[in-house]
């Protein structure tokens, strides 16, 4: 009988630990960032700075006379206040925690899901030891264990002392009270050593916790060990400096100078009242746009390449950034990363924005038009509002924030447009005869008489020449360029028969270049965020970057092949080769980010 009701449970263990493991983190960065939020949290009352360590283990081995490095553990300790025994186990229990409790919400915590739901997302083992005046205790989870129904039960915590290992990589003076979580058997952690993984873990965490940091609230330190048969080398130990995405703060981890001056000014603050539940809550927004200095410098520099990675509204909880909203941006335009914009608010509007348990996103918050969603109801926004009211529904505060959102953009972009960058690259000359433009240019007009094909760009081919003009200097303008020099290179074009026009830029999402038509031209850019662009375009330039070396032309001719397909298509089919395209790059991308972690 015992056995029979065992094959109808409800939540069969091992399906059920299966299911908490995707639990729908990101990445392993922001696994961390919920041992990161327990440890600041459990730490607000006991310091005035709390000391994080995350610590590395890479275990290093001669396999068939070949060195193999491997991340194997990750440790995250605090001197927060610690947890008694009783405490201890509850932290491990799925869904329960100290900060259950409106009364308790005040801070980064809430949901009680963080210390077990990302642990064992990324590993299969966590270790846990907590003390307080003295005490420590030790409990773990496990997920083999808990898959085979060994473990039902949350172990009842142990005295044990921290593991002399760790004590020795702990920088911190270990106190009265503190904490040491350990993950081991990773097995979802996608970065192989800790240097990769912390390289790529650093700009978030100092992005989530910049205000923390900024105001010494927390030290964050990331250190890394290689680990061969018991002798432990440093391989890097730093701390975390802010990644602030309003270019507002110094002191940050931003390239020079801008790690020690603002690289934007402040636009402006303001300050928008949502009623709950008959309580007025506050919600500020910041925005911020890019100095003239750095806006010059170009979306291809240090600082360009790093307000691209920055670029989106920051939402931000209780100090604690939430995730970078992108429904405000133009995706399609590169000048996007000037701006910042920062949504600021406190738990008590958790439901209002649709904060996930995760603390990943914020759901109901989104770039919302209220004339347009009172159209689409079939009705008038003055009465579609007079609805909303009447139900007290959520929606008006994201509708009031939005339009204040969308109002100062379009002043900070007509800025930013006005400014330029002033500068004119290589590959906005018309190349010389014999190049992979002239080469792709002659092919497509041999298909053209001969099969009589027809591309989407060719009918703008017969355009006049001063709407040429016209078209290509606001092209080359939208790429930064200041508006004398935009046009003295659109001129050159437009009087060019070359047909294909090869750039470097940033394309939004993962695709390795991108195609689009103007005044009769096909522009092929190259996404220079891609790692194919470093890995293999700039591999194959020659040793001065002037000239195009035989296999970078046959590099360019195989793009422009494969965008003349895309502009012969019918806008069916161009619509399938451009989804092709964007998945091949996504794919690329990360084959390539494999082989460099």
């Amino acid at each position: 009988m015992i056995g029979h009701q065992m094959q109808h449970e409800i939540l069969p263990p091992n399906l059920a630990i299966s299911s908490m493991r995707s639990s729908g983190y990101r990445d392993s960065a922001y696994a961390l960032a919920e041992l990161i939020d327990n440890s600041i949290q459990a730490g607000l009352d006991v310091n005035e700075s709390t000391n994080v360590e995350v610590i590395c283990i890479d275990k290093v081995e001669m396999i068939a006379g070949r060195r193999r490095q491997r991340m194997d553990q990750v440790a995250v300790y605090d001197n927060a206040c610690g947890m008694p025994a009783d405490v201890l186990r509850i932290a491990l229990q799925f869904g329960n925690g100290s900060h259950k409790t409106t009364a308790n919400q005040n801070g980064i915590g809430k949901f009680g899901m963080g210390l077990p739901n990302a642990s064992i997302s990324q590993c299969c083992r966590v270790d846990v030891w907590s003390w307080q005046n003295g005490e420590c205790f030790h409990s773990y989870l496990d997920v083999d264990e808990i898959s085979n129904g060994n473990l039902r039960e949350v172990p009842e915590p142990q005295p044990s002392a921290v593991p002399a290992f760790w004590q020795k990589l702990i920088r911190d003076r270990i106190s009265a009270h503190g904490t040491l979580v350990v993950w081991s058997r990773l097995d979802r952690i996608r970065w192989k050593t800790s240097g990769a993984f912390l390289r790529n873990t650093e700009f978030l965490i100092g992005r989530i916790y910049r205000y923390f940091l900024r105001d010494k609230n927390a030290k964050i330190r990331l250190a890394a060990f290689e680990d061969t048969n018991g002798a432990l080398i440093e391989e890097t130990d730093s701390d975390a400096l802010p990644n602030d995405p309003l270019y507002l703060m110094t002191g940050t981890l931003d390239p020079k100078p801008y790690n020690k001056e603002p690289a934007f000014d402040k636009f402006g603050e303001y300050h928008i009242r949502v009623k709950v539940e008959g309580e007025e809550h506050l919600v500020k927004l910041t925005l911020s746009n890019v100095k003239k200095k750095a806006r010059h410098e170009g979306g291809g520099s240090a600082i360009g390449k790093n307000a691209l990675r920055n670029q989106g509204v920051s939402v931000v909880r209780a100090g604690r950034e939430l995730e970078m909203n992108k429904s405000f941006d133009n995706t399609y335009d590169p000048r996007e990363r000037w701006w910042g914009v920062e949504v600021s608010f406190e738990p008590a509007l958790d439901d209002v924005f649709g904060v996930t348990n995760n603390k990943q996103a914020a759901t109901a918050f989104r770039r919302m038009d209220l004339d347009e969603d009172a159209r689409a109801e079939g009705m008038s926004p003055g009465a579609y509002r007079e609805e909303l009211e009447a139900a007290e529904d959520p929606r008006l505060a994201m509708y009031e924030i939005s339009k204040e959102i969308n109002n100062q953009l379009r002043t900070i972009r007509d800025q930013i447009n006005r400014l330029g960058e002033g500068k004119r690259s290589k590959e906005e000359s018309t190349p010389p005869p014999g190049s992979a433009e002239d080469i792709a240019t002659k092919a497509t007009q041999r298909r053209k008489e001969d099969l009589g094909a027809v591309g989407e760009s060719d009918k703008d081919e017969k355009l006049p020449l001063e709407e040429k003009q016209r078209v290509l200097t606001e092209e080359f303008m939208d790429e930064g360029v200041a508006e004398e020099e935009a046009r003295e290179i659109a001129v050159e074009w437009a009087k060019s028969e070359t047909k294909f026009v090869f750039k470097e830029g940033d394309v939004p999402g993962p695709a390795f270049f991108d195609i689009r038509s103007r005044a009769g031209k096909i522009f092929v850019i190259v996404n220079r965020l891609h790692p194919a662009k470093d890995g293999l375009f700039e591999l194959l330039k020659d040793g001065d970057g002037v000239n195009d070396t035989p296999a970078l032309s046959s590099l360019k001719l195989l793009l422009e092949a494969w965008a003349r397909l895309e502009d012969e298509a019918n806008p069916r089919r161009r619509q399938m080769l451009e989804e092709i395209r964007i998945d091949w790059g996504r794919i690329a991308r990360d084959f390539l980010q494999e082989a460099e972690s």
